[in-house]
């Protein structure tokens, strides 16, 4: 028997699976890069998060830190009242005799033109005209310094006006906020509001 030779050519087979690990590798590295990406992308949300978290704890804490102040000022302000119940009292008394200050508003003929009478029991303390002053609250607070008056006291007022009167409710707000500034000085005074 003869012994043939025979010639395998694996060149092509070889060719082949080449180009197979080529492609291969190629599409693991976009796989990678498409993963690499997702991961990128994840982290950067994860990170967004947490600063998002971070960002509303803070808002949290300062929330949580402003209502404990006021907490902690209506709580002085409660300790105050029981403190100031004397003066409370005595203030009751003086308003049952008509010790108290009256402002009575007055519009004049039907304008935005108005007057501010002041009086004390029945005593008139002061006017004031609008055409002659701006500055309600300094008016009031130099009435009020000229009476004797001090922070730390406690006064009952009437602020008393015609609601039904032209110019009337321009007039009132106009009052009004100086009144509420002056009290945010005076804490103790206190205002009551009659419409005649």
């Amino acid at each position: 028997m003869k012994i043939r030779e025979v010639i395998l050519d694996f060149t092509s087979l070889l060719d082949v699976i080449m180009i197979i690990l080529f492609f291969f590798v190629l599409y693991s590295t976009i796989d990678t890069e498409e993963v690499t990406n997702k991961a990128k992308r994840a982290e950067a949300s994860y990170n967004e998060l947490i600063e998002e978290n971070e960002r509303k704890q803070l808002e949290n804490e300062k929330e949580q830190e402003e209502w404990r102040e006021e907490a902690s000022k209506e709580w002085n302000r409660i300790e105050s009242m029981d403190e100031n119940a004397a003066a409370n009292q005595q203030a009751l008394n003086s308003f049952d005799k008509g010790e108290y200050f009256d402002f009575r508003l007055e519009v004049i003929d039907k304008s935005d033109n108005w007057n501010l009478t002041i009086t004390y029991g029945k005593k008139m303390r002061c006017e004031i005209n609008s055409k002659e002053t701006d500055d309600i609250k300094g008016s009031i607070k130099d009435i009020l310094k000229q009476s004797g008056f001090s922070t730390d006291d406690t006064y009952l007022c009437i602020l008393s006006y015609n609601g039904e009167q032209y110019g009337t409710a321009k007039a009132f707000r106009a009052i009004d906020e100086a009144i509420d500034d002056i009290q945010r000085e005076y804490p103790n005074l206190y205002f009551s509001n009659l419409n005649k």
